[in-house]
This record gives C-alpha cells, structure tokens and sequence, in this order.
C-alpha cells in the first residue's frame, strides 16, 4: 500500500512535470512562430519599399555600358589634366574638392599622371602641385646645359623666369 501510494505520487509528479515541459515546448513554438511571422512582415517591408523605389527609377537609353564609364573617365581624366595645366599651382586639397575626391586619392591621381607623361610638375611638403610644361622644363634644361654646374639659388632665381606660375586664361 504505501509502495503504490508512493508510485502514484511520482506518477502524479511525472506527469506534472511533463506538462509542465509540454507547455514549455508549446510556449516556444509560439514564440518561434511569432518571430517568423515577423521576419517576413518585415523582408515584405523591405520588398515593397524596394519595389516602391524601382518603380521610380527608370532607364532612359542604353549603351555599352563598358564604353561609356570608359569614355567617361577619360572625359574626367582629361579635365583633370586641364584643371592642373589652367592653374599651374594647385593646392591639392582644391583639387580633391573639385573633382570629390579625397586627398590622398588626388595626389595618387597626380602621381601617376606624372609616370604617364602627361603631366610633369612638382610637388611641395605644403600640399601644392606646380605644373611645368615641356617648353618650360627643356627652357631650365637649355639653361643647365649652357651654364654647367649652377648653385641652387641661381637655379631657383633663373627657374622662377622660365616658369610661368600666372593662370592661364
């Protein structure tokens, strides 16, 4: 007798204790349900926002694609070369300003515009770029040439007469 009052009260708590996990595990589906529900009330959002969106964009012509970014920055590329040349000394923070870009990205632009040969300049520790065209720098070679060995100075002095620093108009 006390044996079976004794399993039929673990048998009560067993019992208990499973619903109790029943009720638990139902709990968490719901919850898990819930935030999927969530979820994709949420990407539907996002998808009609989007759509929104697209629906207000349109294109108007199409082209090569490739091509025209190509001829794009070549068009940019070039403008930048004139920006240098029209203002012969160029702050370099102007220059980035100008064209969006940051400063870093100019004086590369600058650097490897100089390798390309098509520009040629210098470049000072205050964040200058002063462009010296071909006449110019065969003008201070010619110079070289014809007076041998010359002091700094000199050269300084003789340079600021053959490089023109006015804008060009």
């Amino acid at each position: 007798a006390a044996s079976d009052a004794k399993r039929k009260k673990q048998d009560a708590y067993l019992e208990k204790k499973r619903l109790k996990e029943q009720e638990r595990e139902d709990r968490e589906r719901e919850e898990d349900e819930r935030k999927k529900k969530e979820e994709e009330e949420k990407q539907k959002a996002i998808e009609e926002e989007a759509n929104k969106w697209l629906d207000m964009i349109s294109v108007e012509n199409t082209g090569s694609g490739e091509a025209d970014v190509i001829q794009e920055d070549q068009g940019l590329l070039q403008r930048f070369v004139d920006y240098i040349k029209k203002h012969k000394t160029v702050l370099l923070e102007d220059l980035a300003a100008e064209f969006g870009l940051k400063v870093q990205d100019a004086i590369n632009r600058v650097n490897g515009l100089e390798m390309m040969g098509r520009i040629s300049g210098v470049m000072d520790d205050r964040g200058k770029f002063i462009y010296i065209s071909e006449e110019e720098m065969k003008a201070v070679a010619d110079y070289l040439q014809t007076r041998g060995r010359v002091g700094i100075a000199e050269l300084a002095t003789k340079s600021n007469e053959f490089i023109d620093l006015s804008v060009a108009t």
